[in-house]
């Protein structure tokens, strides 16, 4: 690796800048974060100087996500993938109703899933309670 580095100035600066950016954001740090968005983007190899620009587009995120690091979107991601699943193996369902109901019956710990069968549950218990 530092053989095939010293032939490039370039390359070697865009691999020490990519090396801090990856130990910033396991460290989770917002200071290094700081100083490394510090670097003028001009000094940058033009390869990373978008990159530069977009991490100081979105550096309040970053922190964010250095803070709330326990929030994940894996969850959410499963269930819109099963839902993508449904979709493309269903060849369209005849109305939008029975596409619900497929998707409520595939996922059924969902929050949706849950709330539905609450408002079952209490429509029930009303039409009982009228009868």
């Amino acid at each position: 690796m530092h053989r095939l580095l010293s032939f490039d100035n370039e390359l070697k600066r865009a691999y020490e800048y990519y090396q801090n950016l990856i130990l910033v954001i396991a460290h989770r740090s917002k200071k290094e974060l700081k100083n490394l968005l510090a670097i003028k983007w001009t000094q940058l190899p033009q390869a990373l100087q978008k990159v530069q620009r977009t991490l100081r587009r979105h550096k309040q995120e970053i922190y964010n996500s250095f803070k709330y690091d326990t929030y994940i979107n894996g969850p959410v991601e499963g269930t819109n993938n099963k839902i993508k699943v449904i979709k493309r193996t269903a060849y369209g369902f005849r109305n939008f109703f029975n596409f619900r109901i497929r998707i409520l019956l595939a996922l059924p710990n969902t929050y949706i899933a849950i709330n539905w069968r609450n408002k079952q549950t209490a429509h029930a218990k009303v039409q009982a309670q009228a009868a």
